[in-house]
C-alpha cells in the first residue's frame, strides 16, 4: 500500500501527484491541511521532521522530499518511464529538477503570499500566529512565517522574485527551442513534470503574461501540451475539502 500524505495546491504535492498519475499508480490519500497547520502537529513531524508536504509511506518505508520521491516512484514501480536511459539526457533532467526546487520554489512561495496566503492568516489571532509558528521545526521557517504575517512581502522583495523566474523561465524557452518538444526533446520526462506545477502557480499570480504565447511562444506551447496531458488533468483536480479556504486554485 501506498499512502501519501499531501495538499491539495501545494506545488510540490502536484507533482507527485502527477508522478502517480502518470505511471497509473494506486495510492491512498491523506490530506493535510497546511493552513490549519497539521503540517506541524507532532503525529506529522513524526513521520516528516521537516514538517513539509508531501511524504509518502510505502509499506511502511517512509520518504519526503517530492524530488526524492518522484525517483523512488520511478524504480520502485512499473509504468512509463519518466527517466532518460541516456546518461547526459539524466544530467539534463536532473538539473532541471534541481533549477525548480533552487530557483523555481522559494520565488513563487514569495510571490504566493500576498497574492494567497495572506488572506489565508488574516483570520487568525496574531497571539495564535505566534503560537503555531514555535511548533515549526526549521527556526527559519518559523522566522519568515511571523516576519511576512507583521510585514507581508515588499515590492522589493517581489520584484526580485518576479526577476528569477524570468531568469528561469528564459532557460525553458532556450531549452525548448532547442531541443522540444520537451525539455529533454523527443521525451516526456520528470524534467517537463517537475516544471509543472510552478507554471500552474505563475498562472495566477499578477504576471500570467511571462507564460504567454507572447512573451515566450515555446513555453507556452509546452503548457499545452502539459495541461493536455490525462495526468495533469487527474493530478490538478484534486479539490480543497476544507470548503472554508477563500482560494479556490
Amino acid at each position: 500500500m501506498l499512502t501519501v500524505y499531501h495538499y491539495w495546491s501545494s506545488v510540490c504535492s502536484q507533482k507527485v501527484r502527477m508522478c502517480l498519475a502518470e505511471k497509473q499508480i494506486p495510492w491512498e490519500s491523506r490530506h493535510i491541511d497546511l493552513f490549519t497547520f497539521q503540517h506541524w502537529e507532532p503525529s506529522y513531524k513524526a513521520l516528516n521532521p521537516k514538517g513539509v508536504v508531501p511524504t509518502i509511506d510505502h509499506d511502511g518505508k517512509v520518504l519526503i522530499e517530492s524530488n526524492v520521491i518522484i525517483e523512488y516512484l520511478e524504480d520502485a514501480f512499473e509504468g512509463p518511464r519518466l527517466r532518460p536511459s541516456d546518461p547526459y539526457l539524466t544530467g539534463l533532467m536532473r538539473r532541471w529538477v534541481y533549477d525548480t526546487e533552487e530557483i523555481a520554489h522559494a520565488n513563487v512561495n514569495m510571490l504566493s503570499y500576498n497574492a494567497r496566503h495572506k488572506v489565508r492568516l488574516q483570520s487568525f489571532p496574531k497571539d495564535e500566529l505566534r503560537a503555531i509558528a514555535e511548533k515549526c521545526p526549521n527556526p527559519v521557517i518559523a522566522r519568515r512565517f511571523l516576519r511576512r504575517v507583521a510585514q507581508g512581502v515588499s515590492e522589493q522583495e517581489e520584484a526580485d522574485a518576479y526577476a528569477a523566474l524570468d531568469h528561469l523561465l528564459e532557460g525553458l524557452e532556450s531549452a525548448l527551442r532547442a531541443r522540444g518538444p520537451w525539455l529533454l526533446g523527443k521525451d516526456y520526462s520528470m524534467a517537463d513534470m517537475a516544471m509543472a506545477p510552478y507554471l500552474n502557480r505563475i498562472e495566477v499570480l499578477p504576471r500570467p503574461e511571462m507564460v504567454g504565447a507572447k512573451l515566450r511562444p515555446r513555453v507556452a506551447e509546452w503548457w499545452a501540451r502539459i495541461k493536455a496531458r490525462p495526468a495533469y488533468t487527474e493530478a490538478f483536480s484534486f479539490q480543497n475539502p476544507n470548503t472554508s479556504d477563500p482560494i479556490k486554485r
